[in-house]
This record gives C-alpha cells, structure tokens and sequence, in this order.
C-alpha cells in the first residue's frame, strides 16, 4: 500500500548522505523476476452491496514490490478493507504483506458504529522466489529512536543501498545492508544482518534540495552501530 509521507523531527543528530538524482536504483532488486507457475500474481475482492465478499483465490504471489490486491466495492460509500479504505468502484493497492496469512474484510462505513466486528476473508501470500527479507531486530537489548519531521519528506525511500551503507556508523566489513520486506517496496526500511540475524533496522527520508537522512532506528545495543553519529 502506498504510503503518506512521514513527518519525523528527530531528537538527535544523525547521519546525513547526500546522492544525485540518478544513479543507483533505490531498491534492492537484483534482476528480472520470474513468477512461478499456477499461482496469481494478484488478487481480487469484490465486495457486493448484498453485504456477501470473495476474492479471486485463496492464493496469490507476492511481485518484488509486494502483494497485488485490487478491490471492486459496490457499495455506494468506501469499505474499510483491512488497514486500509476504498473508495467506491476499483481500486489497486499494493502491499509489504510479509508470506503467510492475509485477512481481509468489506466493512461499510455506515456499520462502523454498530458493535459488530465485519467478517473476513482470508487469502494466502505465498513467496516461492524467496524475495521477502523479515526487519525485525533479532537481539536480547535494542535501543530505538523515533520522531517526526517538521517538513513534509519527499521520498520514504529506500534509498541506494550504497548510499544506506554510507550512513549507518560502525558497520563491519562483512555486515550485509538490505531492504527489509520486499526488493522494490515502497517506503521499506533498511536492515543489517550480521552472521544471519537483522541487527538493525533503519527508516530513511529525503527532502527537497538536501539528500538521504536516518529518520529513526531500532539497533541491538552490542552492535556496534551507532546512529548518533554524523550530522545533518
């Protein structure tokens, strides 16, 4: 899903990289992606104003920048769908879902208020080319910084990978930077894996006429990085 810009004002100095317009892809895509056969590469829910749903199939494949999904609502008024609201008639969305179970629901917004918890329909992410990368800090201690923004950002990223590495203090030789979700998310965080487990996970944003800048981090605390490094 395509997500609003983040407003993130943080409380610390942190590591700002600057990168030109062109150059690196902003992803972590390493190629063409070939979908494996017999399995939608996207999904339909139809929600029919008799109050009745159904998808498509209780399958679907995620693509490199994530989960398909398009909704046909017959409701004269939007339908919340699962984190998310559409609009009346079609809409496509697309979504970091990681693999596993995906639920969703046509819950009008006239019903919102009536105590009754909308029913659901579930579908299945598969990922048969292995692309999902899970963020979660894998550590026993980590420390997290948040924030907001006071200017509007103009990209979520992810940036170039180069660029992320440039900007994560205290990086070792052999620590690995990837996106997290999916190859070509929208909006995905940066993460670094060391000896197999994420240490790190990075949010990066980009504002008109200044370049990539960490805008929060959840780090595990024996490893070494240090986000409070560098300035602005």
């Amino acid at each position: 899903m395509r997500h609003h810009p983040s407003r993130i004002l943080l409380a610390a100095s942190v590591a700002l990289v600057s990168c030109a317009e062109a150059g690196a892809p902003a992803t972590g895509s390493t190629g063409p992606w070939t979908p494996a056969d017999g399995i939608p590469t996207k999904v339909e829910l139809t929600c029919r104003s008799d109050g009745t749903m159904s998808v498509s199939s209780e399958q679907v494949q995620a693509q490199p920048d994530g989960v398909h999904l398009r909704v046909l609502n017959e409701y004269d008024e939007p339908v919340s769908v699962g984190g998310f609201d559409a609009n009346p008639g079609p809409s496509s969305w697309t979504f970091g879902v990681a693999p596993g179970p995906f639920a969703l629901s046509c819950w009008p917004f006239s019903r919102h208020t009536s105590g009754e918890e909308p029913e659901r329909v579930g579908v299945e992410v598969l990922d048969p080319s292995r692309m999902y990368v899970d963020g979660e800090v894998d550590c026993d201690e980590a420390m997290s910084i948040h924030g907001d923004f006071a200017e509007e950002a103009r990209d979520d990223g992810p940036p170039p990978l180069d660029v992320a590495r440039q900007a994560i203090e205290g990086l070792r030789d052999d620590d690995v930077v990837r996106v997290a979700g999916y190859p070509d998310q929208d909006d995905a965080s940066v993460v670094v894996v060391r000896d197999g487990d994420v240490i790190a996970s990075f949010g990066f944003a980009r504002f008109e006429g200044r370049g990539w800048s960490i805008g929060g981090a959840t780090v595990c605390t024996d490893s070494g990085l240090d986000v409070f490094d560098g300035g602005a």
